[in-house]
């Protein structure tokens, strides 16, 4: 039920982040994300390093954007979307979900 709650709440929070008007409550989302990632010290190398290689195609969207969009705005969408990609990445690395169908459990 936990695991469920949290997915939830994962699910929540990405899909605010993009409707959040384009101002500073953005970079508080930001400092959300970099809480969380202090929260897991042991974790904080893989979380980088899955960010990072990310970047390249937030790199290419921010291209499209300011090749269709000002420059402000695709900025924006940038950060936006480099939060949710570390919040997604954060996400993947502290849910451990195990599953289990019916021909897995040993009956006695």
């Amino acid at each position: 039920m936990r695991d469920i709650i949290r997915f939830l709440a994962f699910l929540l929070y990405s899909t605010c982040i993009f409707f959040l008007p384009n101002n500073y409550i953005i970079l508080i989302s930001a400092l959300i994300n970099l809480l969380l990632m202090l929260f897991m010290l042991n974790k904080i190398k893989s979380i980088l390093r899955g960010t990072l290689k990310v970047l390249p195609f937030i790199a290419f969207t921010f291209a499209i954007n300011c090749w269709l969009d000002t420059v402000q705005n695709a900025v924006w969408i940038g950060i936006k979307l480099f939060i949710v990609c570390n919040i997604t990445i954060i996400y993947s690395k502290t849910t451990n979900i195990n599953r289990f169908s019916r021909n897995n459990i040993k009956t006695i």
